[in-house]
């Protein structure tokens, strides 16, 4: 193997269990040639945030916090971003694995400042419809908590939230590391 000067990756996360990243990690390194990077972006740290103070977020937050079973679990349509612990240290782990020159940097939905698109408030209805259908698989559970009823008056009430200016964040998590060897080691 060896054979890549680069290796870059996308949202690995959304199909794979937590249990598997680090073994991705360790295979995707195999890929590289001495001194070769990798690169993987994903998303993470989904956060509600109210652009207009004293807006009500209860509903969307409702919504948020029904998905707990899919973060328990090993389901991979949830992804990193329901299950990330805060204050993960990516960098450590990928030195861990014996990358150099190991750095993330973080890019917020947050910071997306083009108004006439509309991409706060259409990112953030197109997440709440997939944590809604999430919601929907729980309809008949074991626990009987969430009902076809209870799930489409959530929806009403975060809907309006949103018309009223609550919003989510979405980070994209940019790491890239380098395999040991190679010329730019000389320089250390």
């Amino acid at each position: 193997m060896g054979t890549y000067d680069i290796v870059a990756v996308r949202f690995i996360s959304s199909g794979t269990p937590r249990a598997d990243w680090t073994r991705a990690v360790e295979n995707l390194i195999t890929l590289l040639k001495p001194g070769g990077w990798l690169q993987w972006i994903d998303s993470c740290n989904f956060t509600l945030y109210n652009s207009v103070p004293g807006t009500s977020r209860a509903a969307c937050q409702e919504i948020y916090d029904g998905l707990d079973s899919f973060r328990a679990g090993e389901d991979v349509v949830i992804g990193l971003m329901m299950r990330e612990g805060r204050n993960m240290k990516r960098e450590q782990a990928w030195e861990g694995l014996g990358l150099v020159n190991v750095h993330e940097d973080v890019f917020s939905t947050d910071r997306l400042q083009e108004p006439e698109l509309h991409l706060r408030e259409k990112g953030t209805r197109n997440i709440m419809d997939c944590f809604l259908a999430c919601l929907y698989s729980l309809v008949d559970g074991e626990k009987g908590e969430w009902t076809k009823e209870r799930i489409e008056l959530l929806k009403r009430d975060a809907m309006k939230e949103i018309d009223e200016g609550v919003y989510h964040t979405l980070d994209q998590v940019c790491i890239v590391g380098r395999q040991a060897g190679g010329t730019g080691d000389k320089h250390v």
